[in-house]
């Protein structure tokens, strides 16, 4: 059965503390997964909300039934970023549930916008043919950290 959705409006103060759990994370990841730290920590390339809360914030009547929030990173050279890194919160946020997933993004990629996590993404996402891409581009995409693009539709989805 399916939860009941929420049709509270998302305000940018609601963005705000998505975005503050969204970096408590972060700091989180890596003290549950100290290993990773030298190679990933600072490469931190953006956190967005994602799927269905951000397709609400651009359309209020789509509903919440939980919050998907994503850790972008570069990816190293001889360290693999575990490819399933996830964790839920059940309770996380207005009663919902939030769901954190992470996924490491070419070098290369990064290296053509070093300083546009929206592009790098974006480019990521438009390049790589995956289950998680795909799920990702038929939903909005709204930038939560860094600040340059907190509140920023993304990406609309499918319209």
């Amino acid at each position: 059965m399916e939860p009941e959705r929420i049709y509270d409006p998302l305000t940018l103060d609601d963005l705000e503390r998505l975005k503050e759990i969204g970096l408590k994370e972060h700091e989180e990841f890596f003290k549950r997964n100290p290993h990773l730290r030298s190679a990933f920590y600072e490469t931190l390339i953006g956190i967005f909300l994602c799927q269905g809360a951000a397709s609400h914030f651009v359309n209020p009547s789509v509903g919440i039934k939980d919050f998907d929030i994503w850790h972008f990173y570069v990816e190293h050279d001889s360290i693999n970023f575990p490819y399933r890194a996830h964790r839920r919160i059940e309770h996380g946020y207005k009663n919902r549930p939030i769901d954190f997933l992470k996924r490491a993004i070419p070098r290369g990629i990064f290296n053509s916008f070093p300083n546009d996590p929206e592009k790098v993404v974006m480019t990521y996402l438009l390049e790589k043919n995956t289950i998680s891409k795909n799920m990702l581009l038929k939903k909005a995409i709204i930038g939560l950290y860094p600040d340059k693009i907190f509140g920023k539709v993304i990406w609309r989805g499918e319209l």
